[in-house]
């Protein structure tokens, strides 16, 4: 009977369908882009300045060329229950150059010296890849293994024109020694500056001609909600234990929150202009719900003289807007869901947002609002179509 309905007036239940489209696209919308807004403002400044929050503190006056000391500290480092990460500063410079290969360095080394390339040099720890978000390009990042430690780096994207092979060979001022690297692969780490990742603990390990540390920082990202207090005497417990030196506080990296209060109101311009469509949708509907009534008095009448009850009749007009409602919700979020994971499938592999999710919440309420704007746009017309009186089919 329903059916039969709609196709009374097949244009106007096409249209009803279009406005309501519009506003469910429109509510799912305005979620998708204040979630994915923030996610990926925020992944972009992981880039640069760590996840949020990243505490950073100074460790200067350490015995950093003590061995043992170090390797006491290394570990400490590495078994705290956080994302540590620590960069030495390096008391001479370090200039890196690629070499097709690494057998025959001797025969190479005066031509090695002319290939060297502007590049800034980060010694870091292996765990510097979470507390900044460093999504590869190309290859592996470092291995947090202490076992069979090896000479390698990571070079970023605007560096990767320069290391066109597989390996790599560093040299202090002070020397004249060429030390081997593996480069490991690629990173894309948001800067125009080309940049050289160090493993630090195994130049610390192997290279100690290398390993001259002016000072050193350390970077942490905690999600267990500990105090900078609780930090800072965590780190400095592990200093007292092994290398000692000075510990201070540089500050607090929270950029990522600073955005919420503005993709807030974007978010919430969009939701009013979403429930703004969906109230133009009930207005039409219940314009046309009334235009409609009015053509079929005569046929409701004859219903209602022949035995129809005011149930019967109100199922019937409400029905076909639940209808109109149920296929308009089905499209809608199969049309959203494919639009939603194929933006995921033309983001590069090195890209700082995550893969996309779809936001099933807001599909749930968008469904739930259609539901309603569809009860009450066919509510009035229901109502008006159940108080006519049977004797008016005589007239």
């Amino acid at each position: 009977m329903i059916l039969k309905d709609l196709r009374i007036s097949p244009l106007r239940n096409i249209l009803t369908g279009i406005s309501m489209f519009v506003g469910i696209i429109a509510m799912i919308s305005s979620v998708l882009v204040g979630t994915l807004g923030k996610e990926y403002l925020i992944s972009v400044n992981a880039q640069m300045y760590g996840w949020s929050p990243t505490y950073s503190f100074s460790i200067t006056g350490s015995d950093f060329q003590d061995t043992i000391k170090m390797e006491n500290f290394f570990r400490e480092i590495y078994n705290t229950d956080h994302f540590v990460a620590v960069t030495f500063s390096m008391l001479e410079e370090i200039t890196v150059a690629p070499v097709a290969s690494v057998s025959s360095l001797q025969d190479i080394s005066d031509t090695v010296y002319k290939k060297t390339v502007p590049v800034d040099v980060v010694f870091t720890t292996s765990t510097y890849n979470k507390i900044y978000n460093l999504p590869m390009s190309s290859g592996d990042w470092f291995d947090s293994s202490e076992i069979n430690k090896t000479l390698c780096m990571v070079v970023n994207k605007a560096a990767q024109n320069y290391f066109d092979t597989s390996y790599a060979v560093g040299n202090v001022e002070s020397s004249l020694s060429l030390t081997p690297f593996n480069v490991l692969g690629t990173v894309n780490d948001g800067t125009d500056i080309p940049t050289v990742y160090l493993d630090a603990h195994s130049i610390e390990l192997l290279v100690p001609n290398m390993w001259k540390v002016k000072n050193a920082t350390v970077h942490w990202h905690s999600e267990a909600g500990i105090t900078m207090r609780q930090m800072y005497s965590s780190l400095h417990d592990i200093l007292e234990d092994t290398i000692g030196g000075n510990l201070d506080i540089i500050g607090k990296s929270d950029i990522g929150d600073t955005y919420n209060s503005v993709l807030s109101v974007l978010q919430l311009g969009l939701l009013v202009t979403s429930f703004l469509l969906l109230f133009v949708s009930v207005l039409g509907q219940i314009n046309i719900g009334l235009s409609s009534l009015e053509q079929r008095t005569h046929e409701l009448l004859i219903r209602r003289a022949i035995g129809a009850s005011r149930a019967n009749i109100v199922t019937l007009v409400l029905g076909a807007q639940l209808t109109i409602s149920v296929f308009v919700c089905i499209v809608s979020i199969l049309i959203s869901f494919f639009l939603v994971q194929g933006m995921g499938l033309f983001l590069p592999v090195d890209s700082p947002v995550a893969a996309l999710e779809y936001p099933i919440l807001s599909a749930v309420v968008a469904v739930i609002t259609s539901v309603v704007v569809a009860l009450l746009g066919g509510l009035l017309p229901a109502l008006k179509a159940a108080k006519l009186e049977p004797a008016l089919a005589l007239r």
